[in-house]
């Protein structure tokens, strides 16, 4: 399942009795490309829109692994949206 600001989708692939498709293969990963293939056609003739911001959200960076507050000591950092006055206020302790 994905979305983009015109168009929410949702491919399924699997069998209705839970048969295997396969040594390896999941749902996900057999639709993922369908969905890419599908969301790449619609998407050929529009103009790039991007997502608004809501009123009452807020972005902050964040340390990826414990979803506190990044430090210098932070490997991987991500920006996330949070409702306002829900943000983390701890900041990450690494050793």
């Amino acid at each position: 399942m994905g979305y983009t600001p015109q168009y929410i989708t949702e491919i399924r692939v699997g069998f209705g009795d839970e048969a295997s498709l396969g040594k390896g293969e999941t749902g996900s990963r057999a639709a993922a490309p369908i969905r890419l293939c599908f969301m790449k056609e619609v998407h050929k003739e529009k103009r790039e829109r991007l997502f608004e911001i809501l009123n009452g959200i807020v972005y902050t960076k964040i340390d990826a692994k414990t979803v506190l507050l990044f430090t210098p000591e932070s490997k991987n950092t991500i920006f996330e949206c949070f409702k306002e006055n829900t943000v983390p206020t701890e900041y990450v302790k690494y050793p």
